[in-house]
């Protein structure tokens, strides 16, 4: 019986083993903390072990030089300030997507679905980018995303992936080579909890607020550009909303201090300064520091430039001239259209992106937390974290309404002292 991984840190869950067995003898189930794995049916496998030789994630381990360092470093902010809002950061997503669009081609990338599962799908219209916007801080469901990748590459479509890195590297070793007319965006990723504890988070939300939840946004950006989450939720047939905030949420908190990520988050080959896709996008976290005269209000992105072909696109060069002629391109469609684009620096950037440099360290509340999940729900979960935090929340509320004046003033008089 072929033997995947040896440690649930070699896996990634990007289904690429899945993806490229020729009898469908690989499904993806949870362990019992709810992330995916890979399991092989005896009965169907006739040990090809294309499975094993398409793994990109245990070889990049062992290879990082696999990967390339960016060539180049933007700050970006979309110009459409209504996609702007709705965008996590500057919107750099948006502008590739519609460059895509415009060149008659496809996206992939993930959103929410009805039941509030994160997971990838394709859209071809302008008018659905909108359901690819935003941070999902939940690991996706790429189903036979893959496949359906390949056949619009070989019907010569134009495409765009995005995802986590692991994502990316898993979808080009599924498809053995490059493809011209495929451009990949991968992502600065902290880590990815599973959608089992996300879910049950949802529930938990829906007990505390006696309604249904029917939407949940990670980012927005109602008073200024961070963390902020919103739920959206019916509750005796009226809609409401409720703003959250990191500190009152135990699932964001966990998730920013990375206690509730799948095991190969802690060992990700992709978490540095040398990446995958053609594009990487994030936050340009500490973007006062190195660019203060950029206005970082509605949010600004961290693009990098990773290779030739993403080069020509932020350039407005057309990297897809190489098609026999049956494929027409309008050829008229510039990132630099609807971003603004300021050239920034690497080694300054990843001052204040820790995920540049390592992936997070695996903390030892990992354990205590997902096992007080596995025993006793997450109720518990939540109740171990408002005993935890009790007096951190307090000091939060009291500063929130404390005016701003007075902050000020008290500031001042601590410096002094």
């Amino acid at each position: 019986m072929i033997n995947l991984y040896t440690s649930k840190s070699q896996c990634c869950g990007c289904t690429a083993c899945m993806s490229v067995c020729p009898e469908r003898a690989i499904t993806m189930k949870p362990d019992e903390n709810g992330f995916l794995y890979p399991v092989i049916d005896s009965s169907l496998c006739i040990e090809c072990k294309l499975c094993k030789k398409v793994c990109s994630f245990q070889y990049d381990v062992e290879n990082p030089c696999t990967l390339s360092k960016p060539l180049k470093t933007y700050a970006a902010i979309l110009k459409d300030t209504d996609f702007l809002k709705n965008s996590a950061s500057g919107g750099a997503f948006v502008a590739l997507a519609m460059y895509t669009l415009h060149n008659n081609g496809v996206v992939f990338g993930c959103t929410m679905n009805d039941g509030l599962k994160p997971e990838h799908i394709c859209i071809d219209s302008f008018n659905d980018i909108h359901k690819l916007q935003g941070s999902k801080y939940v690991q996706s469901d790429l189903k036979d995303t893959y496949y359906e990748i390949k056949k619009y590459l070989k019907s010569n479509r134009l495409v765009l992936f995005t995802g986590t890195p692991c994502q990316v590297a898993g979808l080009k070793s599924y498809l053995g080579k490059e493809y011209d007319n495929l451009i990949t965006a991968d992502l600065i990723c902290h880590g990815v909890p599973s959608y089992s504890f996300f879910k049950s988070y949802i529930q938990w939300i829906e007990w505390k607020l006696e309604g249904k939840i029917i939407d949940f946004r990670f980012r927005i950006k109602e008073k200024c550009w961070g963390h902020g989450a919103k739920v959206v939720y019916k509750k005796n047939g009226i809609v409401k909303e409720k703003s959250i905030v990191p500190i009152e949420s135990c699932y964001y908190y966990y998730f920013l201090k990375g206690y509730i990520y799948r095991e190969s988050c802690y060992e990700c080959p992709y978490a540095g300064p040398y990446r995958i896709g053609d594009f990487t996008f994030g936050d340009y976290w500490g973007i006062d520091k190195v660019h203060p005269e950029v206005n970082r209000s509605n949010g600004v992105s961290l693009v990098l430039v990773n290779t030739q072909k993403g080069l020509q696109i932020i350039n407005g060069v057309d990297p897809f001239n190489i098609f026999d002629g049956s494929r027409k391109y309008k050829n008229s469609f510039k990132i630099n259209d609807c971003l603004y684009l300021i050239e920034s620096d690497f080694e300054k950037a990843r001052q204040y992106n820790g995920q540049l440099n390592y992936p997070v360290i695996r903390h030892k509340e990992r354990e205590i937390i997902l096992n007080i999940f596995r025993e006793e729900g997450f109720k518990a979960v939540a109740d171990k974290y408002y005993n935890d935090m009790k007096k951190q929340i307090i000091m939060y509320k009291i500063k929130a309404i404390i005016p701003t004046p007075i902050k000020s003033k008290i500031k001042k008089i601590l410096k002094r002292t």
